[in-house]
């Protein structure tokens, strides 16, 4: 019976947005001790983490839809 439960377990498949938003934040706090322009920076990273990381999810949602039917 411990079986079927483990059966049940989701993981999605690995991504690399994590790190990328991740970088994005470092960034924004070393813009914040060193200057305005690499924070920008970090903003524009992370807000393409953001997208891109997004649209992978949808992604995965539409094939899983698709599989499903």
């Amino acid at each position: 019976m411990a079986h079927d439960s483990l059966s049940d377990i989701h993981l999605p498949p690995p991504s690399y947005w994590p790190i990328v938003l991740a970088l994005g934040l470092l960034l924004i706090a070393v813009g914040i001790i060193f200057g305005l322009v690499i924070s920008v920076l970090g903003v524009i990273v992370l807000l393409v983490a953001i997208a891109g990381w997004t649209q992978e999810n949808r992604r995965l949602e539409m094939t899983q839809e698709m599989h499903h039917d």
